[in-house]
């Protein structure tokens, strides 16, 4: 089967992305992603058996929403152009588009136009994300314009894929045609995250603290700042090391100044998926401490998800959607936003090797009722029945 991702990401470091695409690739599928290009990397490359062709240099970090909204158009207009032309040499069956944006999928005009047909996978709610990131009220023009564009995207997709069924929910909230989709949960992929509690902390002295992933206000990592502060008093090996990229370094990096934090925080910036197992293989416990809003509380965060599947005890925000599917006995709570909460969290489980082991071994549960070999089927199974109806 030809087939042909759209995403507004860097694919070496997006685990959906790249865990589908290599789903299909696997099976002897040719796959190919159009996607964002970090500086000095080349413009085509092959992963996994995977053609990735990155033509858009980054996205926009910073605090304008205008600025990110011109940075998706500019984007949509390259990767029409591109997949207009890929459709033409290859003749795609599918074409997927993965957002945000949600409107990015019209870029796959060309193909479907040509009998391709199109599969919107929306990883997030970006009516939420605006409106928690901006402070914007739902009935502010942008907020509507934004939902109305996402109902269109929805309309124009063959197929749609959700996340998990709070994500679903929200999605039908806001007028899309919920019989178009499928849920697919963003569970790691067992192939790179996997290990031993023998495998784990081999690789460092001290106590490490781990967050992962996006650095933007809505994850808390300025909570995690504060509660850093306190268990540091106790704590006097302690290292909490942050991994990923985000608009929120600056803020963080004067909040590590300000509560002189300098030796015990670690900016190690994103790294590609392959290298992350490792890092977290070398920690204690991980952290998740979103706070509560609009987006976050249909989140079901993968970096929790990935500490999980690595058999790393967690301490974690209480939100809806999480405590969905894990209870008390297989993360350490806390209530998002508390600061104090998350240091106890964190003290509990430094005192308690016990504890931790039993979190860990109780989260496993979770890995037995959900699991990439049961999505993957039910992914590819979408693919093929789509791809049947040509």
């Amino acid at each position: 089967m030809r087939i042909c991702m759209i995403a507004y990401t860097h694919y070496a470091t997006d685990s959906r992305v790249r865990r589908e695409a290599e789903a299909l690739a696997s099976r002897g599928d040719l796959v190919d992603v159009v996607s964002l290009r970090k500086p000095r990397e080349e413009t085509i490359r092959k992963l996994v058996g995977v053609r990735v062709l990155q033509i858009w240099p980054g996205r926009y970090r910073g605090s304008s929403s205008v600025m990110y909204l011109a940075s998706y158009a500019g984007f949509f207009v390259i990767a029409s152009i591109c997949t207009a032309v890929l459709h033409l040499r290859h003749r795609y069956q599918i074409v997927q588009v993965h957002t945000m944006p949600d409107f990015i999928v019209f870029a796959a005009v060309i193909p479907k136009i040509l009998g391709a047909k199109i599969v919107l996978d929306v990883h997030d709610l970006m009516p939420e994300l605006y409106q928690s990131k901006f402070g914007l009220d739902e009935r502010h023009w942008l907020i509507r314009l934004i939902r109305w564009s996402e109902r269109q995207s929805v309309r124009f997709a063959h197929k749609a894929i959700a996340v998990n069924e709070t994500h679903l929910q929200t999605l039908i909230g806001h007028g899309t045609p919920g019989d178009k989709f499928t849920i697919v949960l963003n569970l790691p992929d067992p192939g790179l995250f996997s290990g031993s509690d023998t495998a784990r902390n081999g690789g460092h002295r001290g106590f490490r603290v781990m967050y992962h992933g996006t650095i933007a206000a809505r994850h808390g990592l300025a909570v995690a700042m504060h509660a850093v502060a306190v268990v540091s008093r106790e704590i006097k090996d302690l290292t909490f090391q942050i991994v990923g990229e985000g608009d929120a370094i600056p803020e963080l990096t004067e909040l590590v100044n300000e509560l002189n934090l300098m030796d015990c925080v670690e900016f190690k910036g994103a790294v590609a998926l392959e290298k992350l197992a490792p890092l977290i293989l070398e920690a204690d416990i991980g952290v998740v401490p979103l706070l509560c809003d609009e987006f976050t509380r249909n989140m079901l965060p993968v970096k929790l998800l990935e500490y999980v599947a690595l058999g790393l005890p967690v301490v974690c925000s209480k939100t809806e959607t999480i405590a969905a599917y894990f209870d008390d006995s297989m993360l350490q709570y806390f209530a998002p936003g508390d600061a104090d909460g998350l240091a106890e969290g964190i003290l509990a489980l430094y005192r308690s090797p016990t504890r931790r082991n039993q979190l860990a071994e109780n989260a496993r549960q979770f890995n037995r009722e959900h699991n990439w070999a049961t999505e993957k089927l039910n992914y590819c199974h979408l693919i093929d029945q789509l791809a049947n109806e040509a």
